[in-house]
């Protein structure tokens, strides 16, 4: 049975988030594997290029090699392995699996909030003090979007929960008490 890119990301990044969070890696390992991403993120072709039947496999060590010139051991093994199991593709999403893990360790919470206009300083300020008392963080990471389509109030995404507190959400409540 094959298996699906979360599942891969996340056997990985548990793996490797045991591993450094025991040797008290966390953070150098995540700002190592950041960098990576970005050059990944940045140069599709490179990927490309890493499973592509028509370049040899020296060329691709090669390149691997200059991927992960200055990473610790733990990161350039993990870059060889993703290679070697034909996986290197999954890169992106291990790396980011792995970040969440870092954060949850660290008490963070990273949270999107979706309104109708942008939130004031005040009201982002507020809103990050009521989150860390929700989920007992250290610390709230809040990403904005602006939809006018909720029409007013605000939906937040976090810690995989959604509190919707939006204006159409409570009106298409209102209606459903009105129809019973």
């Amino acid at each position: 049975m094959a298996l699906d890119k979360a599942t891969i990301a996340k056997r990985y990044a548990v793996a490797l988030f045991e591993l450094t969070h025991d040797q008290g890696t966390d953070e150098t390992t995540m700002a190592e594997l950041s960098a990576i991403r970005e050059v990944l993120v940045q140069n599709p072709e490179f990927t490309k290029a890493l499973l592509s039947l028509r370049i040899n496999e020296d060329t691709k060590r090669q390149m691997l090699a200059t991927l992960s010139e200055d990473a610790s051991q733990v990161v350039k093994n993990l870059i060889e392995m993703t290679f070697d199991y034909r996986r290197i593709q999954y890169l992106p999403a291990i790396i980011t699996k792995y970040e969440e893990l870092v954060d949850k360790a660290a008490g963070i919470v990273n949270a999107i909030v979706q309104t109708a206009v942008p939130l004031s300083d005040e009201q982002v300020l507020r809103l990050k003090e009521k989150l860390v008392d929700r989920f007992q963080a250290s610390e709230v990471r809040l990403t904005q979007i602006v939809d006018e389509n909720i029409l007013g109030g605000v939906i937040v995404k976090a810690n995989d929960q959604i509190l919707d507190g939006s204006l159409a959400t409570k009106l298409a409540a209102i209606r459903q008490s009105i129809i019973r």
